[in-house]
């Protein structure tokens, strides 16, 4: 007599054995990188980060009032959950890792409660069904590979947090829904949980119009009698909060890094390419990277394409929903809207225009999509599929987890796909090859890349390396080392075309000049004595405005008795700017002055000199200083 319950009991059980499972080999995964050392951002946002361990706990407050990671981001809630890690584990790798594990596993059972609510709704003649179809949906949103990015990688915190918040506040809003109008009480849950999840990564604003498209089919299905217009402010509460969040956060973050825009075809190409990208990502079985070429693909077209394709069906998905439910048009509308953030729109400088990350949530829509789409096969062809897609995403989430083991392993996995691709190249020579003296590995890996000027600077940079031989001042290498440096500082101020609608282009552009600085930090650490590297060390430093470090080495330069008296003059007149542009005023005043005295002396000091004595309130001293200013002095370093 009791066997009937306890069957009824294992059926009901029987789906959500499904997620277990799934999550269980998801973890197993993940876990192959427990040890693995900080990587990347995490190296900022954690172990230099010096703001962050010294709140105490009567301060935390602070952290929702300004960027507590080096002006990176502000992301309040993200910053209080490595806060907690400093402060219970230390500098612990494991322990943030396991965080994020957790932060993942706790998202799961409201994805599965997400997922079911919303076939009820959407299929109210199947609801039977939503038990199992939700649990397939959550099965394979845990086991898909582009959340391996944002679990392993500990800064990936910023993803699989706001992932939580964002399933919370849909559920929330899906439970909202009464027959006549929506409940107060749940409405008012979803904005605190919409504010949650913009504390904890603001390009989750796209959240909001997803939920308010939500509520406004509420609201249609609300008999007309009992229809309400003021029911209406609840979707535009959340429209209103988002745009207010937004403006905080673009006020807050201090390290958001954007472009000019750039009106022309290529604009629109950049963001249907990486739309297209990002489908391509969420379905393909392929090998995950860290860097993805998108205008460099040999298959730009098919993505561009493909980009428009989503943005069509979505198109027509907003139509047929106007019309009558459907969940295969919410879970496209869905996709498009998790994506829109991504796809360069509003122009910024990422290092890689589509990134696994990006997908972190993006994937539950596409799978609810593949699923709902699944559900009208028969059992078993509809089980041979689901279960493709399970087994190839479950091999590559395995596979990727171990990728993670050291930044040089990320690299490597993106150039044995993309051997011609200047970003993974960029950094395997500069990082890894130039460093170990491999300069012939370097030039291989240097030839191979497709765009001409990352290929020409990289095989200067190594030229430059051949610079720092035992035999370098006795054969003039080192002198030519130190012309190519001049001169790749100078292409440098002319960035390509192409910078203006690739992004990545701009990004590594930029970067280029902390790349000539180390390259100059090569040189007078292989050669401390020698004062004619300072001294253009100094020099170049000062043009690139890293003030701080050409002080440091025209000091040096001045201090030298070997220093030419024919550049005496200007050495100091050098290291009277560096000291003023680091904000040193009074104490460039000295060199300014010695610059005067050298024979010959560099009468460019007059200038700087006037601009101090304004300063500090000297005005006949100002006016006689300018007057024996240069009118017409030339300013470039390398006439010094």
């Amino acid at each position: 007599m009791n066997l009937m319950p306890s069957l009824a009991r294992m059926r009901q059980l029987a789906p959500l054995s499904l997620v277990l499972a799934s999550a269980m080999i998801a973890v197993a995964a993940y876990l192959q990188a427990l040890n693995f050392p900080f990587l990347l951002d995490d190296i900022a946002y954690i172990v230099w980060n010096t703001k962050l361990p010294g709140l105490h706990l009567s301060e935390l407050w602070r952290l929702f009032t300004e960027p507590y990671n080096d002006n990176f981001e502000f992301l309040p809630l993200r910053d209080l959950s490595f806060w907690i890690d400093l402060k219970l584990f230390g500098l612990t790798p494991s322990a943030f890792r396991l965080h994020n594990i957790l932060l993942y596993l706790l998202s799961l059972p409201l994805v599965y409660a997400v997922t079911a609510s919303v076939w009820r709704y959407f299929r109210p003649a199947d609801a039977a069904s939503a038990p199992w179809a939700a649990a397939v949906v959550t099965a394979l949103f845990a086991l898909h590979p582009a959340l391996v990015e944002s679990v392993v990688w500990i800064c990936g915190s910023k993803y699989v947090l706001p992932n939580l918040f964002a399933m919370l506040a849909l559920g929330f809003a899906i439970n909202a829904k009464r027959e006549r109008g929506l409940s107060a009480p749940h409405a008012i849950a979803t904005l605190i949980a919409f504010v949650a999840v913009m504390l904890s990564k603001s390009s989750y604003v796209a959240i909001a119009p997803l939920i308010a498209m939500l509520w406004m089919m509420f609201w249609h299905d609300t008999p007309s009698p009992d229809r309400r217009r003021s029911q209406l402010l609840w979707p535009l509460s959340i429209l209103l909060l988002a745009a207010l969040m937004i403006k905080i956060f673009i006020a807050s973050n201090q390290g958001f890094d954007s472009l000019p825009f750039y009106f022309g075809v290529e604009a629109v190409i950049r963001s249907l390419a990486s739309l297209g990208w990002l489908a391509r990502l969420v379905i393909s079985p392929e090998n995950r990277h860290f860097y993805y070429p998108v205008f460099e693909d040999p298959y730009l077209p098919v993505m561009v394409a493909l980009g428009a394709a989503v943005l069509a069906g979505a198109a027509a998905s907003i139509v047929i929903i106007l019309r009558r439910r459907s969940l295969e048009g919410f879970a496209w509308v869905a996709f498009l809207l998790l994506c829109v953030p991504y796809i360069q729109l509003i122009p910024h400088t990422p290092p890689s225009l589509v990134s696994d990350r990006y997908l972190a949530l993006a994937v539950w829509p596409f799978i609810l999509l593949l699923v709902a789409l699944s559900w009208r096969l028969s059992p078993v062809p509809r089980t041979v599929l689901l279960l493709a897609f399970a087994l190839s995403w479950s091999w590559q989430t395995v596979e990727r987890s171990r990728d993670w083991r050291d930044f040089e392993t990320l690299v490597d996995a993106d150039l044995r796909t993309y051997p011609g691709y200047y970003m993974p190249a960029v950094y395997k020579i500069t990082s890894f090859q130039l460093p170990r003296g491999q300069f012939r590995e370097a030039s291989e890996t240097a030839g191979r890349i497709t765009t001409p000027e990352f290929r020409e600077i990289m095989l200067d940079m190594i030229r430059i390396h051949h610079g720092g031989d035992a035999d370098a001042v006795a054969t003039g290498k080192l002198q030519e080392a130190m012309v190519l440096l001049w001169k790749l500082e100078q292409d440098l101020k002319l960035p390509p075309a192409q910078a203006q609608w690739n992004s990545p282009v701009n990004n590594l552009w930029q970067r280029m000049p902390f790349l000539l600085a180390i390259e100059w930090k090569y040189l007078t650490e292989r050669f401390p004595d020698d004062v004619s590297v300072r001294y253009n060390a100094g020099l170049w430093m000062l043009d690139a405005h890293r003030y701080d470090e050409a002080v440091a080495y025209l000091r040096f330069a001045t201090e030298s008795q070997q220093l030419p008296n024919s550049v005496r003059g200007s050495a100091f007149e050098s290291l009277g700017l560096a000291l003023m542009n680091s904000g040193h005023i009074t104490e460039a005043e000295a060199p300014l002055r010695a610059a005067l005295t050298q024979s010959p002396p560099d009468l460019l000091a007059y200038c700087a000199l006037s601009k101090i004595y304004r300063q500090t309130n000297r005005p006949e001293e100002a006016a006689r200083a300018e007057a024996n200013c240069p009118s017409s002095a030339s300013t470039n370093p390398l006439h010094h």
